[in-house]
């Protein structure tokens, strides 16, 4: 159900800006990060759902699969992460910097 309210988070951001430009929106693209917590499958399935009568209503979801990258503190090797609580591959410390990956944003409202 977590998805849900992410899906109406990302609708009434559409809703705000389809307010500026007084139009149906045809595409929105969403980024989401592999650490960002998203069941993207619900959330893919929650959308229509969240979307139904607004100007969302008929729009392609897309969905951008963001990879998280950390940087060790210990040497500064950059990597790859696919749980939040890996180890650097190089020198095995788990203190790291998150780069990337972690946050889901709008990346872009296509009107009619």
């Amino acid at each position: 159900m977590h998805e849900f309210s992410l899906c109406q988070s990302v609708i009434s951001i559409a809703k705000k800006a389809a307010e500026n430009n007084s139009k149906k929106v045809s595409k929105i693209v969403v980024k989401i990060g592999n650490l960002a917590g998203v069941d993207i499958e619900s959330f893919e399935f929650w959308f229509p759902v969240a979307a139904k009568d607004s100007v969302l209503e008929q729009a392609k979801l897309e969905i951008i699969h963001e990879q998280a990258i950390a940087k060790c503190k210990a040497c500064e090797h950059e990597f790859e992460l696919t749980r939040l609580y890996e180890q650097c591959p190089n020198c095995g410390s788990f203190e790291k910097d998150i780069l990337k990956g972690k946050d889901m944003l709008v990346e872009s409202i296509v009107f009619n």
